[in-house]
């Protein structure tokens, strides 16, 4: 019996230093490693060159896949001087412009011109390697938006969108999706994985989703399904401590929702991160910073490589 406490004590002495050797290893590759950075809208106050410095400065090695939604609406200049760097998307800006002009009720008309134009132009892009995929297509920000005139819900899988999956999946690229997790929203984003099984459907900010479980049951069910992290940030928020913040934030500077890490860890090549530069307000610096520190330091060292870049080189085929 005395035997038994020894060995047991033993164990116990050997294993804590290891433990703390991770979790030290974990936030020292946090800070080191190369960063995707999946969801970096580049507006008109950020120039190519500005977004060359940003970048650099914070190790991140490549930036975009979602449009420039307040311009500018052409973003070949930042994949001129960023090259593979930038993840170049088409469609936000287009969906935007049918959204302005005729409503939620254009963003599911498949004779809308702009439509027509939008999946001409893709065919010809895709084919010569100018885009990697479409998005950020937004079809369900009801609530997720705190400007009400921005606001839609629209069927996700209506006949232009279904048009867009189809060219995606001919050149195995990707969809990012802006959608809630309603369960009608779910159900029309399943059908889509299900019939378009060579497209990636990168869901936007995780749907927005507090119900860890709802995500489980997606990843465990639709492997062309991948939640990125934009916006899951405590910075993101002008009030981090309302009702909705609380359960919209999963991590900060100096923390992360234990359920999230361990749903991350379950699924450890399903999950991306991003920034989410929508509006000049949003401090890009600060939000690497709350990705380093609160959520990928809490991962295990080969899960934060997955997440902070190697997921988006794989799905998004990058160089």
């Amino acid at each position: 019996m005395l035997i038994r406490k020894y060995i047991l004590l033993s164990v116990m002495v050997i294993s804590f230093p290891v433990c703390s050797q991770d979790i030290e290893h974990s936030k020292k590759l946090a800070q080191e490693v190369p960063i995707a950075d999946v969801h970096r809208h580049v507006q008109r106050w950020v120039s190519p060159e500005l977004l060359k410095k940003q970048m650099e400065k914070s190790n991140v090695k490549w930036s975009g896949a979602v449009g420039a939604p307040f311009g500018p609406y052409d973003t070949m200049s930042y994949s001129g001087l960023l090259k593979n760097q930038y993840i170049p998307t088409i469609g936000q800006v287009e969906l935007g412009s049918i959204f302005d002009q005729y409503g939620a009720a254009g963003l599911t008309d498949m004779n809308v011109k702009t439509y027509k134009e939008l999946l001409a132009n893709a065919e010809h892009l895709f084919a010569n390697g100018n885009v990697k995929g479409f998005g950020e297509l937004i079809l369900n920000n009801k609530i997720s938006n705190p400007n009400v005139s921005f606001r839609r819900k629209v069927k996700i899988n209506s006949a232009p969108i279904e048009a867009m999956f189809t060219i995606a999946d001919q050149h195995k690229g990707f969809v990012q999706i802006h959608s809630e997790d309603d369960p009608d929203s779910v159900d029309e984003l399943k059908s889509l994985s299900t019939k378009f099984k060579n497209t990636s459907i990168i869901l936007s900010h995780c749907m927005f989703s507090s119900d860890v479980n709802r995500i489980k049951n997606l990843l465990e069910s639709y492997s062309n399904m991948f939640c990125e992290m934009s916006a899951r940030s405590r910075s993101h928020f002008m009030n981090p401590d309302s009702e909705r913040a609380k359960l919209w934030v999963v991590y900060g500077e100096n923390f992360v929702k234990e359920e999230w890490v361990q749903l991350i860890e379950e699924f450890p090549t399903r999950f991306m991160v991003g920034t989410d530069t929508y509006n000049p307000k949003i401090d890009f610096e600060k939000n690497i910073k709350e990705i380093r520190e609160g959520l990928l330091s809490a991962l295990q060292p080969a899960t934060i490589e997955l997440v902070a870049y190697k997921n988006a080189v794989r799905v998004m085929r990058l160089e």
